[in-house]
């Protein structure tokens, strides 16, 4: 069952085309070969060689550039390339047909047809994500109602194209510089994206200043690359103003540059699709520094059952014969991990587990994932599957028999709800088809509120559903979304790197092959 895109949809016409990334990841022998079986339909696909690594490249030119699995217009797409992404091909076309400039295989597989989308020489120049990093960008929101420029506008065009513009930048003048804190870019993560510590604001980390502190007025100072904006040739016969993004709306941010402005010189955000949003017009977001636990691993490993608490006002208790004793002094933060032992007491018709420091909880003030006695049939030695309580708003990875990471969700608001007709996310077994580094949000996640550009991790499990990293708010453990289901950017990034795989370079999107999909269960 292949998931749908998650669209933008509220502008419509005008084609606010934030690519997806993946550029920039250097190609290995992990990179997903991308291949599957062949079946009698399939037949006559060509079987050409990977080109090299080290081979020429070919660029992809606007958002979205599709890879076809077969040199041919119409044919099936295994996935698109960033806009600005440099993809090792062939030396030479496999064919002209239904294409001029060539069908030339790229790697890891697929042919793309260089033209309108790709080219021999480069093209605009955007840095790429970071795949190593819980966020692959830097990410804002909207603090007031703001153009998103197809290109660099000149000072006339920002004064036409922003009401009240002098009146705005009198409220700049007077605004103050607010720290930041840290956020899910400071979560220290290991080869494998679990996370290692807690979250450090690191002198030379994201956006902090020469003095070590971050500040709404350092975050982005680091990110101007100086170099020409990468207006695309089809930018130059659009008209200047794509869209306007409403108030609270999110976008990725790739890259800095600087135009002249009605006020002097003035900075741009540039997205992944090449796009310029002022970067005056813009607020920080960090990412909730929040996520969930590696299991069964090292010397204190942590195993099932465990539990989060669901409130801020959660404390441990003594139990014995004679009273129960609430611990006042030890308040648990909302979603603390609580190892429990399995154990439980009933006092007073209230229910009590017991945590491994020997202390105890209230059944009512968490929410407690028990270690398994029965599996799925699906089941076997070393599978990879995802195990999603609705009920609970958890989710555990298992490899086979094995819990490896537990965390919380934000699911479809309407829990148990008909997907068809409400907000609830489907139930059933699935599997993750596709991978996206970043996508648009369907409006309908957030009740139309706002657009969401880009987010990140994105994962495809059914039809109309997907796995995907929130930056721009943090309800893991509440029911808030449509059908989707969300992640803080540290869990979206561990789940993506175990069940995507690392991303082939310069790849937006892609089809994962049969023999190497998740299994995802979506249960009550």
């Amino acid at each position: 069952m292949a998931p749908r895109a998650i669209t933008l949809g509220v502008l419509g016409a005008c084609a606010l085309a934030a690519g997806a990334s993946v550029g920039g990841c250097k190609g290995s022998a992990t990179e997903p070969a991308l291949s599957k079986k062949t079946s009698p339909v399939e037949e006559g696909i060509p079987n050409v060689p990977v080109p090299p690594e080290e081979g020429p490249k070919l660029f992809a030119t606007r958002p979205g550039t599709k890879v076809l699995e077969r040199p041919k217009k119409g044919a099936t797409a295994l996935g698109e390339l960033r806009v600005g992404a440099a993809v090792a091909r062939a030396t030479q076309p496999y064919s002209t047909k239904d294409c001029p400039g060539g069908w030339y295989p790229v790697r890891p597989r697929g042919f793309v047809c260089v033209g309108d989308e790709a080219s021999l020489t480069a093209g605009p120049v955007i840095p790429a994500p970071k795949s190593d990093r819980a966020l692959p960008y830097r990410y804002a929101t909207v603090a007031s109602a703001t153009p998103i420029y197809e290109r660099l506008p000149s000072v006339e065009e920002q004064a036409a194209s922003e009401p009240a513009i002098e009146k705005h930048f009198g409220k700049l003048t007077k605004s103050t510089a607010k720290g930041l804190g840290t956020g899910a870019n400071d979560v220290p993560l290991d080869a494998r994206s679990n996370p290692t510590g807690l979250p450090v604001l690191a002198k030379g980390g994201e956006g902090v200043g020469a003095d070590g502190e971050r500040t709404t007025a350092s975050y982005f100072a680091d990110l101007a690359s100086w170099l020409p904006p990468p207006t695309r040739p089809d930018q130059l016969l659009a008209p200047v103003v794509a869209g306007v993004l409403r108030k609270g709306a999110g976008i990725a941010i790739a890259d800095v540059t600087i135009a002249d402005g009605p006020a002097g010189t003035r900075s741009f955000a540039v997205t992944p699709a090449g796009q310029m949003v002022p970067l005056d017009r813009l607020e920080p977001q960090l990412g909730s520094s929040w996520h969930g636990t590696v299991l069964n691993e090292g010397e204190e490993k942590v195993e099932l059952p465990v539990a989060f608490t669901l409130r801020h006002d959660v404390y441990p208790y003594d139990l014995d014969k004679q009273e129960t004793v609430k611990l006042e002094d030890e308040e648990l933060t909302r979603r603390t991990v609580v190892p429990l032992t399995g154990r439980f007491r009933t006092v007073d018709d209230v229910r009590y587990d017991e945590t491994k420091d020997g202390h105890w909880v209230r059944a009512k003030d968490v929410a407690k994932v028990v270690k398994r006695s029965k599996f799925p049939d699906f089941v076997t030695e070393g599978k990879r599957w995802i195990d999603i309580s609705l009920a609970l708003q958890t989710m555990t990875l298992y490899e086979g028999h094995k819990a490896v990471y537990v965390t919380m969700i934000s699911s479809g608001a309407d829990v148990l709800g008909d997907p068809e007709t409400s907000a609830a996310t489907p139930r059933g077994t699935f599997t993750i088809e596709r991978a996206a580094i970043t996508e648009r949000l369907d409006p309908k996640e957030i009740q139309d509120a706002y657009e969401v550009l880009d987010v990140p991790w994105v994962l495809g499990f059914a039809p109309g559903a997907n796995l995907f990293g929130a930056y721009f708010a943090d309800r893991s453990g509440e029911a808030r979304y449509h059908n989707d289901i969300a992640l803080t950017p540290v869990d979206a990034k561990r789940v993506f790197a175990w069940a995507a795989g690392e991303p082939p370079t310069g790849w937006a999107s892609w089809e994962i092959p049969e023999d190497q999909r998740v299994t995802v269960l979506v249960r009550p």
